[in-house]
């Protein structure tokens, strides 16, 4: 359950990195210290996890929930956590999302079903299947993560209209850009 009841997203959201042993483990140890480091950081206002920073691509579902137990453990008092929702399909992804929410997840920042990537440009009516199957799945306000246009991935402008038009629970939009 989440601790910031009813927090919605605004300011400064980093996405924190993953640290990983030789064995491509967790490690557990270095991760406390790095969330610790960002978290002491002067004005901000919530951490994402399980993001691309995180190499959530590479992540089991079981390793994204031991990120969050970790993430709640350290810092889940302190601040909002955001949840990355990375999934080849909207079914996992709203089982994502309520593992996320069950596990203190205070938003949901939402990747494109990664299914999408293979066809190309994202057709409106799967974006909003999407995000529609997410949002009965969970009552945590969600992130839309928009990739660039020039890639084929992205949100067209009329489409993210659609999206925050039909599914009241997007809150905001992050805008990928190579190097962010």
């Amino acid at each position: 359950m989440t601790r910031f009841k009813d927090w919605q997203p605004h300011g400064v959201i980093p996405a924190v990195l993953l640290p990983f042993k030789p064995d491509l483990s967790i490690d557990e140890a270095a991760y406390r210290r790095h969330l610790r480091d960002v978290a002491a950081v002067a004005g901000i206002s919530a951490l994402t996890v399980n993001g691309h920073s995180s190499e959530v691509h590479a992540c089991t579902v079981d390793e994204q929930r031991e990120v969050m137990r970790v993430t709640m453990d350290e810092l889940g008092d302190r601040l909002p956590i955001i949840a990355g929702v990375y999934a080849d399909g909207s079914l996992e992804a709203a089982r994502i999302a309520r593992l996320a929410e069950t596990d203190g997840a205070a938003a949901l920042l939402v990747f494109p079903p990664q299914s999408m990537s293979m066809g190309g440009q994202l057709r409106p009516e799967m974006a909003l299947a999407h995000f529609s199957t997410i949002a009965a799945a969970t009552s945590l306000p969600l992130i839309c993560f928009n990739y660039s246009l020039a890639g084929g991935l992205g949100y067209p402008h009329d489409t993210l209209l659609r999206l925050v038009e039909a599914v009241p629970s997007i809150r905001a939009i992050k805008d990928w850009s190579p190097g962010c």
